[in-house]
């Protein structure tokens, strides 16, 4: 685990090091270094035992110390390839990818064949959402060593991002070929064939990822929510319930045990929502507007066009996906936040180039924090809360007094009860509580319009439109 040559006077020093971090006593690896590194002047001695303390202090979870070990290193051995991959995935570890990527692209200066800097680059501009440098990344790993099946793995995920299916799936098959059973690729497989109507291919394939992996929960979620979708009600149950088995902790098994089980929970999990919608992004538009015939933004605009002024509001849309309210209320902001859980949906709502700030915050916690508005919008936002209590708390602390809040319902004619979880896996909310929450919170009711929301199964859903202004 070191770089460069051992000096021959440390030779012994450096293979007790290496013996008691092999039999597991790291304690007493990390205490040997430190005393060892004190007794020591030049650096090129200095340096293989930076390399170990880097390792030691990484296997803790001490990434910044470990950062700190093998920067001290590269200050010794500044062009080992080894040593700058090592710094660059501490890096990526930490959450700065930018260094972690400057890392990576040095490495491949002293090294350009080294497969294991082309992928690492990859997994980083994969995390930036730079999909074709993250293809050519992939390619250029797999161009030094075909059978690499991560890097086949991941230029699938990427190539499906690029929405190329069939080559994705190529890929997929690529890994599994070079190691049969992988998990994550059987998984992949299976998310491709549910995409593309297949759900008994995909309900294979999510099997063999489970029985290859037991511990492999989005898989075991990922079979469960076919059951379900299949009306296997009984079959969906018992997968989940395998899932909590194996993490009983984990919030979406949990949520979903409860829908499965016709409970109302009264959340839904961030990480549910920002998985649909993350899946969702790239033909979002096409499939909201086109095919389910959502103009909810428009029809909200021109309720609110009464009272509004080009350049006039500090505006929030909360849940703002791919920025169709963005659009529709732009001309009408001084300044235009858009909020969302999915950090795809914020991907192409950064396209359009017409938000102020973008943040990847949960609502009720970005409202907490920010304001005041003079209008916060949430269209389509609603059915995936729950319980409303906090969000009216959070939008009364966020909005100038006569500052408005907009909001869209989902509604059938005959909910009783406040909220509900719907079999559609949306959340449905009554009038009665709507108007309460406001009065409770201090609005008044400016407007409120019966419209259906949107399209399903080619039948309208109704639900109203609101317009609460803050007394």
């Amino acid at each position: 685990m070191s770089s460069g040559a051992v000096d021959a006077r440390d030779q012994g020093a450096l293979n007790q090091i290496a013996f008691l971090y092999e039999t597991g006593d790291f304690a007493g690896a990390e205490a040997f270094c430190t005393n060892f590194l004190a007794t020591l002047v030049e650096p090129h001695r200095q340096l293989p035992v930076h390399n170990w303390l880097g390792f030691i202090t990484q296997r803790g979870g001490r990434l910044d110390e470990a950062r700190a070990h093998f920067g001290r290193a590269r200050q010794i051995d500044r062009r080992n390839p080894r040593l700058l991959v090592q710094l660059g995935a501490i890096n990526d570890s930490l959450g700065n990818l930018d260094e972690a990527e400057a890392l990576y692209r040095e490495a491949l200066r002293y090294a350009p064949q080294a497969p294991v800097a082309h992928y690492n680059l990859g997994v980083i501009l994969q995390k930036k959402r730079e999909w074709t440098a993250a293809r050519r990344a992939f390619e250029a790993a797999l161009m030094q060593h075909a059978a690499f099946p991560e890097a086949w793995l991941n230029l699938g995920n990427t190539l499906l991002q690029l929405e190329d299916a069939r080559a994705a799936q190529e890929c997929y098959q690529r890994a599994l070929a070079y190691r049969p059973g992988m998990a994550q690729a059987l998984h992949a497989l299976g998310l491709l064939a549910q995409r593309h109507g297949r759900p008994d291919e995909a309900r294979s394939q999510f099997l063999a990822a489970v029985e290859a992996d037991p511990t492999f929960v989005d898989a075991r979620l990922d079979l469960a929510e076919n059951y379900f979708t299949s009306g296997l009600r009984a079959e969906a149950l018992a997968a989940i319930e395998a899932a909590l088995a194996v993490d009983p902790q984990h919030e979406t098994a949990r949520f979903k045990a409860a829908f499965y089980r016709a409970e109302n929970p009264p959340q839904m999990p961030a990480a549910v929502v920002a998985k649909v919608f993350d899946g969702m992004a790239a033909s979002f538009d096409q499939h909201l507007v086109g095919q389910l015939g959502y103009r909810i933004p428009t029809l909200l605009m021109e309720t609110l066009a009464p009272h509004a002024q080009d350049g006039a509001w500090r505006v929030v849309d909360l849940g703002c996906g791919t920025g169709l309210f963005g659009v529709e209320v732009r001309r009408y902001s001084r300044q235009l936040v858009g909020v969302d859980l999915s950090e795809a949906m914020l991907a192409k709502a950064r396209e359009r180039g017409i938000y102020d700030e973008l943040h990847k915050a949960d609502a009720v916690g970005f409202l907490d924090a920010a304001g005041p508005f003079d209008l916060i919008a949430a269209t389509d936002v609603l059915v995936y809360l729950g319980d409303l209590e906090p969000l009216f708390s959070a939008a009364a602390h966020g909005l100038e007094r006569g500052g408005r809040l907009a909001l869209s319902t989902e509604t059938p004619e005959e909910l009783g009860a406040d909220f509900e979880l719907q079999p559609t896996g949306r959340y449905a909310h009554a009038r009665h509580y709507i108007e309460r929450l406001a009065g409770n919170h201090g609005f008044a009711l400016e407007t409120r319009k019966a419209t259906p929301i949107r399209t399903e199964a080619n039948a309208p859903i109704p639900g109203y439109l609101y317009v609460l202004q803050r007394q």
